[in-house]
């Protein structure tokens, strides 16, 4: 782990960002999923299938109990070194590579994927900043995905409002 207070480690490119984009859902859309999660229920009651049922109860609880709170803001910055988001630091040397995308207002987002076996892809919100800036500076440092588009899983999230 890299002392991120070094004085080698200047910070290039600074912002705050929401933890995730926060989707405004208006009434008919509470009543649309609720109508879906007990159409499920009932369907999984009829075909007989108690531990359906379960499941679609504790879905739709877990889902509306987690979704219900403001995101945090994390501070992202961009160093000599790396990308520090929130209290993780992200070295270069541990960045397999990385890929912007913008098509705004909808997505706005850096995507990094550490590497080893265990590599994990990280979506940081860009919040308005300057994609051409951040990907000048990255790419002098790690790969860059060319041509990545939104996975459909992404998008679905957002069409739908889920998170």
């Amino acid at each position: 782990m890299i002392d991120q207070n070094e004085n080698h480690n200047k910070t290039l490119i600074q912002w705050e960002t929401p933890e995730f984009v926060k989707y405004e859902r208006s009434t008919r859309w509470y009543v649309t999923a609720g109508i879906i999660v007990l159409s499920l229920i009932i369907y999984a009651i009829a075909t007989g299938s108690a531990s359906m049922a379960v499941v679609f109860i504790l879905l739709g609880g877990v889902f509306f109990l987690t979704h219900n709170h403001e995101p945090k803001t994390i501070n992202v910055e961009i160093t000599e070194l790396g990308i520090k988001y929130g209290q993780s630091f992200y070295a270069y040397n541990n960045i397999a590579s990385f890929w912007i995308l913008y098509h705004p207002p909808y997505v706005q987002t850096l995507n990094i994927e550490t590497a080893g076996k265990g590599g994990r892809k990280i979506k940081i919100e860009l919040n308005n900043e300057n994609p051409v800036k951040i990907r000048k500076l990255l790419s002098k440092e790690v790969p860059e995905v060319e041509g990545a588009s939104e996975n459909i899983a992404d998008w679905l999230i957002r069409l739908l409002k889920l998170q």
